[in-house]
């Protein structure tokens, strides 16, 4: 039986972390007999679980104490650690990745009481190793030819020298004639066909709502018909178990998309062709993720489909990386508001056509009681959008603040991971409000989801409260009330 227990209380238990920031909380701890404590630490770190081995990593650790805790004594120590860069908090099929506080009392002569609390992580960068090289595919038509007819002199040479040795020696022969023909059908004919080639990413990384930008050239040395050009992108999660022949791999695919980059036609003789690899990445897409044996791989495979032939295609190397820099200190962000560079408070105008209190559900104030309306808070916060700090600053200051909204719905987020602000049994939709067109996320409850269904992507209005500013992604978050809102054409 442990001497004493511990137990952690962080100082914000459901907010995301920004990566390389601060995790802050207490560790209390309720001492059953007299004990020695040789050191009472903390430390913050992450690990992931699921289908794959074990990775894990260590972003910082303290002492709290060392000394003598007598029966019935409770303690409560503060703590601040650092948190890591990567890898962001992630919960998918096979992979799972989490942060933790982890705390030990080490005790002499018995087992070292221990506790530990996850909380969620949101990258400010990625890692270093994100960086993605051009891949540029150039093979001359003569030195292919001149490469084909090696292998097929090689593997009669090899025939006739097995035929010699016995009838059962040829079956020997199947692994690297196979290898042979896949490559003469899958490599040599479709690259003899299109004539020279070059395709490449210009970008060493994306972040999600960007584009994947690149170009795909090719001069044909005769005319030729395809059946069009596209980029396909794959999304899979691959996690290993075990090691050596022991060793499992468990492949999950999150997401599968064809884009078309040209239409089918005909591709004539000595004229080049440049056509763009301009696709977007969807702003609610997962990192690329590699922590020894737990991936989660973006693939992105170019296609020339040619009709009657050997389609030409090639694997080019994709990493969805962080946009975001490091958040700013408390120091800095102190520093700023002395300047007058951060409003203290938002600049309002009074005025009457905020909602009424009544409409308001549980008692919560309304925009009339304090004086400022949604309209004022849209234009203020249009203004700074560009500023992630003053936007935080303005979006504070009215935070729990209920107004009656209007928005243009864009879409559903397919993929929002663990947001605490979503409602049990609801999602997250990303809107815009009309004029001027700043973004919002709605966090519907599961009383508007079939309201939601039916208005699409069409003007929404209702009554919702300010929760803060997605710093990520530049948008005003929003908690609907959970009554029936009102459907507009």
């Amino acid at each position: 039986m442990a001497k004493c227990d511990l137990s952690i209380e962080l100082e914000t238990p459901h907010d995301f972390h920004p990566g390389g920031g601060r995790v802050r909380g207490m560790v209390h701890v309720d001492v059953d007999e007299n004990v020695t404590c040789k050191g009472l630490e903390v430390t913050s770190a992450w690990r992931t679980h699921g289908r794959g081995n074990v990775a894990q990593g260590t972003a910082g650790s303290m002492t709290l104490y060392e000394g003598q805790w007598t029966a019935g004594q409770r303690e409560s120590y503060q703590f601040e650690l650092p948190i890591a860069d990567w890898p962001p908090s992630y919960h998918g099929h096979y992979l799972n990745i989490d942060h933790y506080v982890d705390v030990r009392a080490k005790i002499p002569w018995a087992f070292d009481p221990k506790d530990s609390v996850p909380f969620l992580v949101r990258p400010t960068c990625g890692p270093e190793e994100a960086v993605v090289d051009k891949n540029v595919v150039k093979l001359s038509g003569m030195v292919g030819l001149l490469f084909a007819v090696l292998i097929f002199v090689f593997i009669f040479i090899f025939c006739g020298v097995l035929a010699s040795i016995g009838p059962f020696a040829l079956f020997l022969l199947i692994v690297p004639a196979g290898v042979g023909l896949w490559w003469f059908f899958r490599r040599y004919l479709p690259r003899r066909a299109l004539g020279h080639v070059e395709c490449s990413f210009e970008q060493p990384h994306v972040a999600p709502g960007q584009q994947v930008t690149g170009e795909l050239v090719i001069k044909p040395k005769k005319n030729i018909d395809i059946n069009g050009v596209s980029l396909r992108l794959r999304v899979i999660e691959q996690c290993t178990r075990g090691s050596g022949s022991n060793r499992t791999t468990h492949t999950h695919e999150l997401s599968d998309h064809t884009h078309a980059l040209r239409e089918a036609g005909t591709l004539e003789m000595e004229r080049e062709y440049r056509i763009p690899l301009n696709v977007a990445i969807p702003i609610d897409s997962p990192y690329s993720i590699e922590l020894n044996d737990n991936k989660l791989k973006w693939t992105a495979t170019l296609r020339v489909d040619i009709p009657r032939w050997p389609d030409w295609t090639k694997d080019l190397p994709i990493v969805v990386a962080p946009a975001g820099q490091r958040p700013p200190s408390s120091e800095t962000m102190e520093s700023l508001t002395q300047q007058g560079e951060l409003p203290s408070q938002p600049v309002v105008v009074a005025t009457g056509s905020a909602v009424a209190g009544s409409a308001v559900a549980g008692g919560t104030a309304s925009g009339t009681e304090a004086g400022v309306t949604f309209e004022e808070t849209v234009q203020h916060l249009w203004g700074v959008r560009d500023d992630r700090d003053k936007a935080e600053m303005v979006a504070s200051a009215v935070s729990g603040l209920t107004f009656s909204i209007q928005a243009t719905i864009e879409r559903r987020l397919l993929y929002s991971g663990d947001d605490p602000n979503v409602y049990e049994d609801g999602y997250a939709v990303w809107a815009r409000y009309p004029d001027p067109p700043l973004p919002l996320v709605l966090y519907v409850p599961h009383d508007l989801a079939d309201e939601f269904e039916q208005v699409g992507r069409g003007n929404w209005k209702g009554v919702g409260q300010v929760i803060g500013w997605d710093d990520i992604h530049g948008r005003l978050q929003l908690k609907l009330i959970p009554r029936k809102g009102t459907l507009a054409g």
